[in-house]
């Protein structure tokens, strides 16, 4: 006899052992695990500590909201969107905020607060397997470290919002298969997680919903026709309290202002401003990651040059295959866990390739992440089936368990073996140096100069460098403030009109920067050039090969510069569309990613009309 999808829902379903049985875990294995994390966490703890990490770009914004919370400024929306919307809500700013103040509003505090937040989704997620028996305990946790060994160590401390979801994706998907059995704790978790990874970003929506409405549909069914009605009637208002609490913030925003961040994110959704990759593209980039060896273990996708992830030509869906096998197995032997198990995989699977055909523009990894958590439960899906068989055996009755433990400190030793790399935290090295050279004097040049000081807009190495100097200042008490479109990324405190500051403050490069340095209304205060003589003569070299041009009478330094750029930028557009880029292409992008010259000016008045930009582009 089958099982039906009510009868999945009405109970957990009591089986003979010699049916499902659950070996034992050697004790000395279990000492072994906690010893290896234990090595990890205290040597990812030491590197964290003793590290120079410096928050720039989205760090920093993310650093300048966590440190408004709980003041007149907290935040009622969550991260910035490049298309001018707030992800969600304010979840991950929340959760950052406590072990941030407590590190004494250090940079260091994100880290540790990214880290706390992530053990946490483990141990949650664990926990809630426990409750499942020793089986699902042991796979959960290996599939864990496998996620963890896809991140390096140094992932789980990082405060990105897209990285978040990977870890809370994977937790939502495991409560909701323990929900549809009536777990109580499986219930709030799958609500707080789920909430929290869609509030991080808005692109695990659509699976993360589907989770969500996994689980109140077997809540529901449970609570009409449950053997045990009045537990999970108790269980589904428990849950929809978490759920009310969490939403609070952002609701209340949507009903203060207009149009309100969620209807933002609705007309996005419904009428994306570019064109989305499509189902086909979709359903190739689902392809990928269920592929084998999977992206999640990897830890890195392959990249065009212009970094959107390869979706060329069609991979094996190995993962889908073996669900499909797992999942008739486990219909077969009746087993009703573990079918509810794939059939969630599954579900979550068909919502990947969805999600991923709505994406907008190019689809670049981070938008991504969420599949590797949907990779990793597809296989944790085939695990589960796969071990149960084994356990009927007569070595499996015994080993079976083992086995996965010791795959467990196999990974947790790769892990070790590989050392933390810190190198992802770091939005870019030669933008750090370019940021840590320019704040100092910049910091010092504006300390007595006439003050709110306005701060020109920037979209690259300007834009974050002058970020810095907009955070550094605040925190010695200086009042730099950037032009009102910025306040959905910053916060109303941090944004100024143009003509109310008294100075203004600008942050060049490239031609721009010869179009202030004869400007009597700007003085100089700082430029930073990344090359040594040797590596600008090449440089230049190169500009004067592949953009000369005859200069007119006349020519300004300034528009001479911009002449050349934009020859630059056609030979730059042709190399990139051949098949095999000359050498000295290579050598000009490897120039150029030692970063920019930037040239910092200070107005000696109020801001002038100088024909800069105060509108936010994409970041």
């Amino acid at each position: 006899m089958t099982a039906s999808a009510s009868d999945i829902a009405n109970d957990v379903t009591v089986v003979d052992a010699n049916d499902d049985p659950q070996p034992p875990v050697d004790q000395r294995l279990v000492i072994a695990i906690v010893a290896l994390i234990a090595i990890v966490l205290v040597w990812l703890l030491y590197r964290l500590l003793t590290s120079d990490w410096l928050p720039i770009g989205d760090y920093r914004t993310l650093q300048l909201r966590v440190a408004d919370v709980g003041g007149s400024e907290t935040p009622i929306v969550g991260v910035y969107s490049r298309y001018q919307w707030n992800h969600p809500g304010p979840l991950l700013f929340y959760a950052l905020a406590l072990p941030y103040r407590l590190s004494g509003s250090s940079d260091i505090g994100l880290l540790i607060g990214a880290l706390l937040i992530n053990l946490g989704t483990i141990a949650t997620t664990l926990w809630i397997a426990a409750r499942a028996g020793r089986r699902a305990f042991v796979l959960v946790g290996f599939f864990i470290a496998l996620l963890c060994l896809g991140m390096n160590p140094a992932g789980l401390a990082d405060p990105w919002n897209p990285e978040f979801v990977i870890l809370s994706v994977f937790a939502t998907a495991v409560a909701c298969w323990r929900v549809v059995f009536g777990d109580r704790v499986a219930a709030i978790a799958l609500v707080l997680f789920g909430s929290f990874a869609i509030q991080c970003h808005i692109g695990s929506a659509l699976p993360v919903g589907l989770l969500i409405g996994i689980g109140a549909t077997a809540l529901i069914v449970r609570s009409v026709r449950g053997k045990d009605r009045s537990h999970d009637r108790r269980t589904a208002l428990s849950a929809l309290g978490v759920a009310i609490v969490c939403w609070i913030p952002p609701i209340i925003e949507q009903f203060t202002h207009s149009p309100g961040n969620l209807r933002l994110i609705y007309e996005f959704l419904r009428n994306p401003p570019r064109a989305t990759t499509g189902f086909s593209t979709g359903v190739q980039i689902v392809f990928r990651f269920l592929s084998v060896p999977g992206y999640w273990v990897r830890g890195e996708e392959p990249t065009h040059i212009t970094s959107a992830l390869n979706t060329s030509g069609w991979a094996i869906p190995w993962a889908l295959v073996a669900l499909c096998i797992a999942a008739w197995w486990a219909w077969k032997k009746n087993w009703r866990s573990e079918l509810a198990l794939c059939g969630i995989a599954g579900a979550l699977v068909v919502a990947g390739a969805i999600s991923s055909s709505r994406i907008v523009g190019a689809p670049a990894p981070y938008l991504l992440r969420w599949m590797w958590a949907i990779a990793a439960f597809t296989w944790l899906a085939v695990a589960v089936v796969a071990l149960r068989q084994i356990a009927l055996t007569t070595f499996g009755r015994r080993h079976a368990n083992n086995l996965v433990a010791v795959a467990t400190i196999v990974v947790l030793l790769t892990m070790i073996i590989r050392g933390v790399n810190l190198a992802p935290l770091r939005l870019s090295e030669s933008w750090t140096r370019a940021i840590a050279a320019l704040t100092p004097p910049v910091l010092a040049a504006i300390e007595n100069a006439p003050g709110p000081i306005y701060l020109a807009d920037g979209y690259g190495l300007d834009g974050s460098a002058g970020l810095d100097l907009l955070a550094q200042a605040e925190q010695a008490g200086l009042q730099v403030r950037r032009g009102p479109s910025w306040a959905y990324i910053y916060g109303d405190k941090r944004v100024i009109n143009r003509d109310d500051a008294a100075s203004e403050l600008l942050y060049l490069t490239g031609s721009t920067r010869l179009q202030f340095e004869a400007d009597p209304r700007y003085r100089e205060i700082v430029t930073y050039d990344p090359l040594t003589p040797d590596q600008r003569a090449e440089y230049d070299a190169l500009v004067a090969k592949y953009a000369g041009i005859d200069v007119p009478a006349g020519m300004s330094a300034f528009e001479q510069a911009r002449a050349r750029e934009d020859l630059m930028s056609q030979w730059v557009t042709t190399e990139l569309a051949s098949k095999s880029p000359s050498d000295d292409f290579k050598r000009y992008v490897k120039l150029l990613l030692a970063g920019e010259t930037v040239s910092v000016f200070l107005s000696n008045g109020p801001p002038a009309n100088n024909g800069i930009s105060t509108t936010p582009l994409a970041h």
